[in-house]
C-alpha cells in the first residue's frame, strides 16, 4: 500500500487516471447502495444482524416461502423505494460527460446502476427488478410482485398460482451465467479497476479484481479494509459519494483542458 497521501492530493491523482482512461470497470457492493438508505447485510447494522443468512438460501425460500417474505418485505420495500445517489450518478456521468466506457460489475440487487443512467451494467447476484415462477418459469416485472410483498403475502403466478422468487441468487445457486462472463471479460479489458463499497470478502465476486492485468491500476473506495488495499494505487476511507464526484468531476476539468490545448 503506498505511503499515505492528504485528500486532495489522492483526488487529484485520482482524477488523472480517470480522465487519462478510456476503459474502466468498478466492481460495486453494498457500501454503495447504503448511501441511498438501503441496508447491508454483513455490518453491525446489518439483515443479518435481526435474521440468520440461511434464510436467504435456497432451500429456506423453498421449504418456508411464507417466512422468507415475511423477513424479506421490510428489506424490500426499503430497497425499491431508493433513489439512485452522488456515487451511482458520478459513476454514470464517466460513461455520460466524459466519453469513458465505464462497465459496472455489482453484487447489489437493487438497479439503482442502471436507474442513473448507466449503460453496461452486471448484476452478479441478480435483481430485484423481475421475478420468475418456481412452476411455469414466468418472469413477471416488479408491479405483479410488489404489490402482494406489501402486504407480507406470498406472491403467485397469476396463471399457474406457483410461487414467485425474486430474480436473486440465493445461497446455493449458481451466478447468472451471462452476467458473471460478461463481468469477468470486463476484468480483463479494463486499464483502471475501481472497487466501490466491498470489502471483498463474498466469493466468488471477491477474486474478480485478480482477472485484471497485472499491470492495471486500481483504486479502491471504502470504509473498512480490504485484502486488497496493500496492493492498490490509491485507498479511500471516506463515502463514495464525496469521493467519486469530486474525481469526476475534476477528470472532466481535466479533460476538457486538454482538448482546449490540443485544438
Amino acid at each position: 500500500m503506498p505511503a499515505e497521501l492528504d485528500f486532495d492530493t489522492k483526488i487529484q491523482r485520482f482524477a488523472e487516471l480517470l480522465a487519462a482512461t478510456p476503459k474502466i470497470a468498478a466492481l460495486t457492493g453494498a457500501g454503495i447502495s447504503t448511501e441511498s438508505g438501503i441496508p447491508d447485510f454483513r455490518s453491525s447494522t446489518g439483515v443479518y444482524q435481526t435474521t440468520s443468512e440461511a434464510v436467504f438460501s435456497i432451500d429456506f425460500f423453498n421449504e418456508n416461502p411464507g417466512e422468507f417474505y415475511r423477513i424479506f418485505g421490510p428489506f424490500y420495500a426499503q430497497t425499491v423505494a431508493a433513489a439512485p445517489n452522488a456515487g451511482h450518478v458520478a459513476l454514470a456521468d464517466l460513461e455520460r460527460k466524459l466519453g469513458k466506457r465505464v462497465e459496472i460489475v455489482t453484487q447489489n440487487i437493487d438497479a439503482l446502476h442502471s436507474a442513473a443512467g448507466s449503460t453496461f451494467v452486471w448484476e452478479i447476484h441478480g435483481t430485484l427488478r423481475t421475478s420468475s415462477c418456481v412452476v411455469c418459469e414466468r418472469s413477471f416485472e416488479r408491479p405483479v410482485f410488489d404489490a402482494t410483498v406489501a402486504t407480507g403475502q406470498i406472491p403467485r403466478c397469476p396463471d399457474c398460482g406457483g410461487v414467485l422468487k425474486p430474480d436473486v441468487t440465493f445461497f446455493g445457486e449458481a451466478l447468472p451465467e451471462r452476467a458473471l462472463r460478461s463481468a469477468q471479460r470486463a476484468m480483463w479489458e479494463t486499464r483502471l479497476l475501481l472497487v466501490l463499497g466491498t470489502s471483498l470478502q463474498v466469493y466468488p465476486a471477491a477474486g474478480l479484481p485478480r482477472e485484471c492485468d497485472a499491470d492495471v491500476p486500481f483504486v479502491v473506495v471504502n470504509r473498512t479494509p480490504t485484502p486488497l488495499d496493500r496492493f492498490a494505487t490509491l485507498v479511500f476511507r471516506e463515502s463514495i459519494g464525496d469521493v467519486l464526484p469530486k474525481a469526476v468531476e475534476l477528470a472532466a476539468t481535466l479533460v476538457k483542458a486538454r482538448s482546449e490545448t490540443a485544438s
